[in-house]
């Protein structure tokens, strides 16, 4: 059975058992492309709100706001 047509349940069985045959050095570098990947997601996701003006500076300065409020670390404003 080729890759491309193993279901999601089925690919990650076979990667956590290729993992388990890594060595710490590999599975570092396994664990940096994989967050690399999701940082990769999350910027394209930040840079799509950010140019349809979904995310904007008085929206994050706002959420700034709101979880100081909720969270007080001092008396520091934004």
């Amino acid at each position: 059975m080729l890759t491309a047509e193993l279901t999601e349940k089925e690919l990650k069985s076979q990667l956590i058992k290729e993992l388990d045959k890594l060595d710490r050095k590999k599975l570092l570098t396994a664990h940096q492309f994989i967050s690399r990947l999701i940082a990769d997601e999350l910027i394209d996701a930040v840079t799509h709100d950010w140019e349809t003006g979904k995310v904007n500076q008085a929206a994050i300065n706002k959420a700034i706001d709101e979880h100081r409020s909720k969270n007080p670390y001092g008396n520091v404003k934004t």
